[in-house]
């Protein structure tokens, strides 16, 4: 059987499974008997899931502290062990995340899968870098989006969460890009895509490629009608014509290029600092094959102002080529810039898309700067060159 065969098989394949996902995400409930969403959560459940496996420990009082709504339902419980489970060193809080109520937000965690991948990253990936994520105590996932994950508290061990409206230091920057060189090292084009990490899809096979695909050219043509839109440059709008009309094909050539494992969702609030300044992400949801400059590209948009990238993005740049020859990729620097400045169109749709179903939660200053900032580097990058380029030579 032919490759391309093979291709055009496994791509019916997704668009058959793209209808049962729709099917159960949209489902009123399933037959799921565990526990699964927000309002199931009890102390006997979280003694059981944290502390079943250590002899002696009792969960005394479980307190649900505060709780919030985005793509998933978010819960924070306060736990106060006896002295077995305290010596255990088991949590004095945790964070939960759990099935939305609402079938929209199913839908998204069920066509792309994003609940099952950060089951699976947790399960499977987060021991072999501890210190880049979050620890997990407890995760499971289900079909049509729902799932469960419980993880530790983050700022039980004096870590700080960012938001996509929290400023951002050059020093804070260095180090997330720094732990995001660790990642895409120890993942650079790894046999284990054909093995143990097969379910690490690159982006034209991802699970909901095709219906991923259409809600960006509907949030692409939605955002012309907002006020961000409408304000966009005549040579911005031009550049976006264009990449709507070539998208897929640049898709492919993303594909083509060395590839490791991605964080997917790289933006600043999903960043997490350490006392001595290091840092690490959550939120491993959108875990995918991809070239590296990707995430660069999408946390160095998300995090800057318009002022901070001219003055400190090509010194990121620099930072993370050097953070991931130090842990054994070289990248050769004129390679890098160019996929860091087409990469910007992908960063550009998240934020279009993100502000066209009304910011998924975060601050609309936050999401209004990455618009300002977007715009500045599309056309310092010289952008819509490179795509023409790229088309030449690929024939797009």
């Amino acid at each position: 059987m032919s490759p391309e065969l093979l291709e055009a098989l496994h791509r019916e394949a997704l668009d058959r499974l793209e209808v049962a996902d729709m099917a159960a995400a949209h489902a009123r409930s399933l037959d799921i008997e565990e526990v699964h969403t927000a309002e199931k959560i009890s102390s006997e459940w979280l003694g059981h899931v944290i502390g079943g496996n250590v002899d002696g420990a009792l969960l005394e009082n479980a307190v649900q502290k505060e709780g919030h709504d985005g793509m998933t339902d978010r819960r924070q419980w306060n736990l106060s062990w006896n002295a077995q489970g305290r010596a255990a060193g088991l949590p004095a809080s945790v964070f939960i995340k759990a099935t939305p109520s609402q079938p929209y937000l199913r839908e998204t965690l069920s066509m792309l899968h994003m609940a099952e991948a950060e089951v699976r990253f947790y399960n499977e990936l987060r021991d072999e870098i501890p210190h880049l994520a979050p620890q997990s105590f407890y995760g499971k996932s289900w079909a049509g989006g729902r799932f469960i994950l419980v993880l530790e508290a983050l700022e039980d061990r004096g870590l700080k969460p960012y938001w996509m409206h929290h400023d951002c230091s050059f020093e804070h920057a260095c180090a997330v890009l720094e732990a995001l060189a660790e990642l895409h090292a120890r993942y650079w084009e790894t046999d284990r895509f054909q093995t143990d990490l097969a379910w690490v899809r690159p982006r034209a096979l991802k699970f909901g490629a095709r219906w991923h695909e259409a809600s960006f050219v509907q949030a692409r043509s939605a955002y012309l009608q907002t006020d961000l839109g409408q304000a966009l440059p005549e040579d911005i709008r031009a550049l976006l014509g264009t990449w709507s009309e070539v998208f897929r094909n640049v898709y492919a050539w993303w594909d083509s290029q060395p590839l490791t494992l991605i964080h997917g969702d790289s933006h600043l609030g999903n960043s997490f600092a350490y006392p001595d300044g290091k840092a690490g992400m959550f939120d491993w949801q959108v875990v995918f094959r991809s070239h590296a400059m990707r995430d660069v590209a999408y946390f160095v948009l998300s995090a800057l102002t318009r002022d901070q990238r001219a003055e400190f993005e090509d010194k990121l740049i620099s930072s993370y080529l050097m953070s991931l020859q130090r842990h054994g990729v070289k990248l050769e620097e004129d390679y890098a810039r160019r996929l860091y400045a087409l990469f910007l169109l992908d960063s550009w749709d998240a934020h279009m898309k993100t502000y066209t179903r009304g910011g998924y939660g975060h601050a609309d200053a936050a999401v209004r700067r990455r618009a300002t900032t977007m715009i500045d580097a599309l056309r310092e990058h010289q952008t819509a060159d490179l795509l023409g380029d790229l088309l030449k030579e690929i024939g797009g």
